[in-house]
């Protein structure tokens, strides 16, 4: 529990760091862009964010689960991942850059903005030692390049708004940031372990890799697509102003959803090794892990519906003051999030992939119908009632319907049972 417990803190405290951090720099860059390019730039990044989704193949998780398993295998696991992201980041890549091109083929801004954001995804394979990083729990030194280099480049942020350089050269920083954090990882690993060498890949490994991660590929693809769809629909219908306002309220309401990935990330390596031993343990850390997250979130639901029109105007003034509105409806969407993180480590441990694939796609399909229905009467208000409604039915409604997933139903049902909580949060 302490690894847990040390791992968690510096996950958790990199992530505190981070999110202060866009608070100082990032909402003074959004307010130094104005609603219609912030909403341009939101565009963009909706639709790269799907294509990006794709260059892991699904096989984040099923990374870290196979560092663990077969550690003595390192080097060979390392080596096929980073092949299979070579080649998936260039495909997807130039994919995407010609899916961008089609789909705003007049606006020269967007297809800037497209060409440089695309530069961090063709490198995306020299971040593989990070998941062998998270399956030892040794995060620490990660944490501390990602973190060097956040702070260089917000500095440098922050004097390029001093002298009020074009929206693009912002860009630029984005993408610099992500290649430098790429490629020292990559370093470190080499630094730290073994010279790291591609042929040491294996076709079966990678061929079994993505037999496993399959399901969760296309889970991952519908949970992205339907997180951003309601984005790329307001741009498209009601224009980038408005997709400005509606991206600074998602924005706010999203900064929080690190806090389930960090906290579920340390709970799984326990889990994987605790369900093979005594199932009976494994549903109550299971359990204790739902609670927490279910706490949190509705803690954070709470403040902010209440003070996120004070948050709103401070941070972002009175040309964003429409996303307050907006913000008291989507943030409710974090309390079905949070309990999706948690059942999503019993699904892999399970071998239950699939069915984040189909509840995700249950989730897009009504995200899609509803915002079809809602944007055109209703605008922004319309697409967060949409986001709420299809993540409850993704995350929450949708573990009713198959046999095998009732039991994640029951334990987010037990996390209503808050007389029981001294009992459920606790692990031995």
């Amino acid at each position: 529990m302490k690894v847990i417990v040390y791992n968690f803190l510096w996950m958790f405290g990199d992530r505190i760091f981070k999110m202060l951090l866009a608070l100082f720099v990032g909402v003074w860059i959004v307010r130094y862009f104005g609603p219609a390019y912030y909403g341009k730039f939101n565009y963009v990044t909706a639709w790269l964010s799907i294509f990006s989704i794709l260059i892991p193949l699904g096989t984040e998780s099923i990374l870290v689960s196979e560092f663990v398993k077969y550690e003595s295998e390192r080097d060979s696991l390392l080596a096929s991942g980073f092949l299979m992201y070579l080649i998936s980041s260039i495909f997807f890549s130039l994919l995407a850059l010609v899916f961008i091109y089609f789909a705003r083929s007049d606006d020269y801004e967007s297809l800037s903005i497209c060409l440089v954001l695309l530069i961090p995804n063709f490198l995306r394979s020299f971040t593989i030692p990070k998941y062998y990083f998270e399956s030892v729990l040794k995060v620490k030194k990660i944490v501390i390049i990602e973190n060097s280099y956040l702070i260089l480049f917000s500095v440098i942020k922050i004097l390029f708004l001093y002298f009020k350089v074009k929206p693009i050269i912002f860009i630029w920083m984005f993408a610099l940031e992500g290649i430098f954090i790429s490629l020292t990882i990559f370093i470190y690993y080499n630094l730290s372990h073994s010279l790291f060498r591609i042929a040491g890949y294996s076709i079966l490994r990678i061929k079994d890799l993505i037999r496993k991660s399959f399901p969760l590929l296309l889970a991952n693809l519908s949970v992205i697509a339907y997180m951003k769809m309601d984005q790329i629909m307001v741009g498209n219908l009601v224009g980038d102003r408005n997709l400005g306002i509606y991206s600074v309220a998602v924005r706010i309401s999203e900064m929080w959803y690190f806090i389930p990935m960090a906290i579920a990330s340390s709970f799984y390596p326990m889990l994987i090794k605790t369900f093979a031993d005594n199932s009976v343990k494994y549903y109550k850390i299971l359990q204790t892990l739902h609670c927490y997250l279910f706490l949190l979130s509705l803690c954070l639901a709470i403040f902010i519906h209440f003070f996120g029109t004070t948050i709103v105007h401070i941070l972002y003034g009175e040309q964003f003051r429409m996303s307050a509105e907006i913000l008291k409806v989507h943030i409710w969407t974090g309390v079905f999030v949070f309990l999706g993180v948690a059942g999503s480590n019993d699904l892999i441990i399970r071998e239950l992939q699939k069915h984040s694939l189909y509840k995700s796609l249950f989730g897009l399909t009504i995200n899609l119908i509803l915002n079809w229905l809602l944007i055109p009467g209703y605008g922004i208000f319309g697409a967060a009632i949409a986001t709420l409604i299809s993540q409850v039915a993704s995350s929450t409604l949708y573990y009713l319907i198959p046999s095998d997933t009732r039991v994640l139903f029951n334990i987010q049902f037990n996390c209503l049972k808050i007389w029981k909580y001294p009992a459920m949060l606790r692990v031995s």
